[in-house]
């Protein structure tokens, strides 16, 4: 994976999943108000994961459109590990 995509990744997916479990708190904890500013927290938070999983995919060296995944969470996100690195140097051995 390209190191510069890395730090971009790691961003996305990190600041995704908090603003995500954020608005699962809030809707849980909060009536009217508290819970109305979850929905907005929640795609903004869907926005940085899918963001953060198409940079993954394109430091792997596949398009950013696997992104998509991204809205699966977890789930997407394991398929994206799976997918294999074509900027990887060849092993010699």
């Amino acid at each position: 994976m390209l190191s510069e995509y890395k730090r971009r990744t790691n961003i996305g997916v990190g600041l995704g999943l908090v603003l995500v479990a954020a608005a699962k708190y809030l809707s849980l904890t909060q009536q009217g108000a508290g819970a109305a500013v979850s929905v907005p927290l929640w795609v903004i938070g869907l926005g940085f994961f899918v963001w953060g999983s198409a940079q993954y995919a394109k430091g792997k060296g596949h398009s950013p459109w696997w992104g998509a995944l991204g809205l699966l969470y977890i789930l997407g996100f394991v398929v994206l590990f799976f997918l294999p690195d074509r900027h990887k140097a060849p092993s010699t051995s």
